[in-house]
Protein backbone atom coordinates (compact mmCIF):
# COMPACT_ATOMS: atom_id res chain seq x y z
CA UNK A 1 0.00 0.00 0.00
CA UNK A 2 1.40 3.75 -0.91
CA UNK A 3 1.99 6.42 2.33
CA UNK A 4 -0.77 7.32 3.88
CA UNK A 5 -0.69 10.45 5.54
CA UNK A 6 -2.93 12.50 7.34
CA UNK A 7 -4.52 15.33 5.75
CA UNK A 8 -3.85 17.84 8.09
CA UNK A 9 -0.02 17.69 7.67
CA UNK A 10 -0.72 18.06 3.68
CA UNK A 11 -2.84 20.98 3.95
CA UNK A 12 -5.13 20.15 1.13
CA UNK A 13 -8.74 20.29 3.68
CA UNK A 14 -8.53 20.42 7.01
CA UNK A 15 -11.57 19.27 8.97
CA UNK A 16 -12.14 20.35 12.63
CA UNK A 17 -13.70 18.96 15.74
CA UNK A 18 -16.62 21.41 16.48
CA UNK A 19 -17.22 23.78 19.83
CA UNK A 20 -18.63 21.24 22.53
CA UNK A 21 -21.95 23.26 22.47
CA UNK A 22 -22.46 22.36 18.57
CA UNK A 23 -21.84 18.38 18.99
CA UNK A 24 -24.25 18.31 15.88
CA UNK A 25 -22.02 20.01 13.51
CA UNK A 26 -18.44 19.74 12.03
CA UNK A 27 -16.36 22.55 10.95
CA UNK A 28 -15.00 22.28 7.19
CA UNK A 29 -12.33 24.13 5.94
CA UNK A 30 -12.08 24.03 2.06
CA UNK A 31 -11.13 27.37 1.14
CA UNK A 32 -10.09 28.94 3.96
CA UNK A 33 -13.60 30.12 5.28
CA UNK A 34 -15.67 27.30 7.78
CA UNK A 35 -18.68 26.57 6.91
CA UNK A 36 -20.97 24.68 9.45
CA UNK A 37 -22.91 21.28 8.84
CA UNK A 38 -25.05 19.99 10.95
CA UNK A 39 -25.13 15.96 11.72
CA UNK A 40 -27.66 15.35 9.07
CA UNK A 41 -25.61 16.78 6.36
CA UNK A 42 -22.65 15.27 7.33
CA UNK A 43 -24.38 11.73 7.56
CA UNK A 44 -25.78 12.45 4.30
CA UNK A 45 -22.46 13.51 2.41
CA UNK A 46 -20.38 10.40 4.35
CA UNK A 47 -22.39 8.09 2.81
CA UNK A 48 -22.43 9.78 -1.01
CA UNK A 49 -18.56 9.53 -0.40
CA UNK A 50 -19.29 5.97 0.25
CA UNK A 51 -21.20 5.37 -2.15
CA UNK A 52 -18.77 6.44 -4.69
CA UNK A 53 -15.70 4.57 -2.61
CA UNK A 54 -18.61 0.99 -3.19
CA UNK A 55 -19.67 1.54 -6.35
CA UNK A 56 -16.25 2.89 -8.36
CA UNK A 57 -13.78 1.47 -6.33
CA UNK A 58 -15.00 -1.59 -4.21
CA UNK A 59 -12.56 -4.02 -5.72
CA UNK A 60 -9.84 -2.24 -5.14
CA UNK A 61 -6.94 -2.07 -2.75
CA UNK A 62 -7.46 0.13 0.00
CA UNK A 63 -5.39 2.97 -0.89
CA UNK A 64 -7.30 3.25 -4.78
CA UNK A 65 -10.37 3.52 -2.80
CA UNK A 66 -9.00 6.40 -0.50
CA UNK A 67 -7.58 7.93 -4.08
CA UNK A 68 -11.77 7.79 -5.59
CA UNK A 69 -12.74 9.52 -2.46
CA UNK A 70 -9.75 12.29 -2.51
CA UNK A 71 -11.00 12.78 -6.11
CA UNK A 72 -14.10 13.54 -4.93
CA UNK A 73 -13.14 16.03 -2.29
CA UNK A 74 -10.99 17.68 -4.59
CA UNK A 75 -13.64 18.42 -6.64
CA UNK A 76 -15.90 19.97 -3.93
CA UNK A 77 -13.06 22.30 -3.04
CA UNK A 78 -12.08 23.30 -6.27
CA UNK A 79 -14.76 25.54 -7.55
CA UNK A 80 -15.42 23.91 -10.24
CA UNK A 81 -17.93 21.27 -9.91
CA UNK A 82 -20.59 21.60 -7.15
CA UNK A 83 -20.13 22.29 -3.71
CA UNK A 84 -21.19 19.33 -2.06
CA UNK A 85 -19.82 15.28 -2.08
CA UNK A 86 -23.25 14.48 -3.36
CA UNK A 87 -23.45 17.06 -5.44
CA UNK A 88 -20.11 16.14 -7.15
CA UNK A 89 -21.12 12.42 -7.00
CA UNK A 90 -24.82 12.58 -8.37
CA UNK A 91 -23.85 15.32 -10.69
CA UNK A 92 -25.38 15.32 -14.20
CA UNK A 93 -27.09 11.35 -13.01
CA UNK A 94 -29.84 12.24 -15.19
CA UNK A 95 -27.85 11.83 -18.23
CA UNK A 96 -27.07 8.31 -19.02
CA UNK A 97 -23.36 7.65 -19.72
CA UNK A 98 -22.79 11.73 -18.90
CA UNK A 99 -22.14 11.88 -15.32
CA UNK A 100 -19.19 12.79 -13.45
CA UNK A 101 -18.88 9.16 -11.81
CA UNK A 102 -20.10 5.88 -13.84
CA UNK A 103 -22.39 4.53 -11.35
CA UNK A 104 -24.73 7.33 -11.16
CA UNK A 105 -26.03 7.29 -14.58
CA UNK A 106 -25.43 3.75 -16.66
CA UNK A 107 -28.65 2.60 -15.35
CA UNK A 108 -27.50 -0.25 -12.96
CA UNK A 109 -29.09 -1.05 -9.65
CA UNK A 110 -27.03 1.00 -7.07
CA UNK A 111 -27.79 -1.83 -4.36
CA UNK A 112 -25.23 -2.62 -1.95
CA UNK A 113 -24.71 -6.56 -2.46
CA UNK A 114 -21.32 -7.23 -0.50
CA UNK A 115 -22.05 -5.83 3.22
CA UNK A 116 -18.63 -6.11 4.09
CA UNK A 117 -17.18 -4.43 1.44
CA UNK A 118 -19.70 -1.67 1.62
CA UNK A 119 -18.63 -1.30 5.55
CA UNK A 120 -15.21 -0.76 4.04
CA UNK A 121 -16.34 2.11 1.74
CA UNK A 122 -18.29 3.94 5.03
CA UNK A 123 -14.67 3.60 7.37
CA UNK A 124 -12.81 4.93 4.57
CA UNK A 125 -15.10 7.82 3.34
CA UNK A 126 -15.24 8.75 6.98
CA UNK A 127 -11.84 8.85 7.68
CA UNK A 128 -10.92 11.12 4.09
CA UNK A 129 -13.80 13.17 5.08
CA UNK A 130 -12.23 13.62 8.32
CA UNK A 131 -8.73 14.60 6.81
CA UNK A 132 -7.60 11.41 8.85
CA UNK A 133 -6.32 9.59 6.07
CA UNK A 134 -4.69 11.30 2.54
CA UNK A 135 -2.43 9.98 -0.54
CA UNK A 136 0.34 12.54 -1.77
CA UNK A 137 0.75 10.60 -4.61
CA UNK A 138 -3.09 11.42 -5.81
CA UNK A 139 -2.52 14.97 -4.50
CA UNK A 140 -4.90 17.22 -5.80
CA UNK A 141 -6.31 15.17 -8.75
CA UNK A 142 -9.97 16.35 -9.82
CA UNK A 143 -10.09 13.28 -12.30
CA UNK A 144 -9.44 9.70 -12.77
CA UNK A 145 -10.26 6.59 -15.43
CA UNK A 146 -9.53 3.09 -15.83
CA UNK A 147 -7.13 1.72 -17.24
CA UNK A 148 -9.21 0.02 -20.25
CA UNK A 149 -10.44 3.00 -21.43
CA UNK A 150 -8.87 6.56 -22.86
CA UNK A 151 -10.94 9.72 -22.71
CA UNK A 152 -10.23 13.05 -24.52
CA UNK A 153 -9.60 15.24 -22.17
CA UNK A 154 -6.88 12.69 -20.06
CA UNK A 155 -4.28 14.24 -22.72
CA UNK A 156 -5.02 17.79 -21.49
CA UNK A 157 -4.51 17.09 -17.79
CA UNK A 158 -0.94 15.96 -15.45
CA UNK A 159 -1.10 12.36 -15.01
CA UNK A 160 -0.31 12.11 -11.17
CA UNK A 161 -0.49 8.21 -10.15
CA UNK A 162 -1.43 5.22 -11.44
CA UNK A 163 -3.25 2.99 -8.73
CA UNK A 164 -4.54 -0.19 -8.89
CA UNK A 165 -6.60 -0.41 -11.93
CA UNK A 166 -7.30 3.65 -12.37
CA UNK A 167 -5.16 6.61 -13.27
CA UNK A 168 -5.05 9.93 -11.80
CA UNK A 169 -4.84 13.59 -13.23
CA UNK A 170 -4.89 17.00 -11.64
CA UNK A 171 -5.43 20.01 -13.23
CA UNK A 172 -1.45 21.14 -12.20
CA UNK A 173 -0.56 24.65 -13.52
CA UNK A 174 -2.47 24.88 -16.52
CA UNK A 175 -5.33 26.62 -15.39
CA UNK A 176 -7.96 24.43 -17.76
CA UNK A 177 -11.09 25.47 -18.11
CA UNK A 178 -13.61 23.08 -16.55
CA UNK A 179 -14.00 19.31 -17.51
Amino acid sequence: MKRIAPLALLSLAAFVEPPATTMASTQLILTGVPVVIDGDTLASEQRCLAEAIYFEARSEAEDGRVAVAQVVLNRVKSGYYPGSVCGVVYQNRHRRLACQFTFACEGKSLRIKEPEQWQVAQRIAREVYEGRTYLAEVGDSTHYHADYVQPSWAKRLKKMDVIGRHIFYSRGTTGLAHL
